[in-house]
C-alpha cells in the first residue's frame, strides 16, 4: 500500500489514549521526512485532547497512522 502524502497545514484524524478509544483532529505542523523506522515518513502533528482548558498537545506520527480530513469538526 501505498503512503498517505500529507502537507504542513493538512487537518488529520488518529486514535488517541490508552487503547486508542477515542479519535481526534490535528494540523500537521511540520514535515520531519522518512526519518521512521524503515524509512516511514514522519510528520509532526498539533491537537487538543477535548478536554476543557487543556493547551495543545504535539505528536509525531509516521503517515500510516494518521488519515486526512476532508471536513475538520470544529471544537469551539
Amino acid at each position: 500500500m501505498a503512503e498517505l502524502k500529507a502537507k504542513v497545514g493538512d487537518v488529520v484524524q488518529f486514535p488517541w489514549g490508552p487503547r486508542g478509544e477515542r479519535i481526534v483532529q490535528g494540523v500537521i505542523r511540520e514535515d520531519r521526512g522518512p526519518l521512521g523506522t524503515g524509512g516511514r515518513h514522519l510528520y509532526d502533528i498539533e491537537f487538543h485532547t477535548g478536554l476543557v482548558d487543556e493547551p495543545s498537545r504535539w505528536i509525531e506520527l509516521p503517515a500510516v497512522e494518521f488519515e486526512l480530513v476532508k471536513e475538520p469538526v470544529s471544537t469551539n
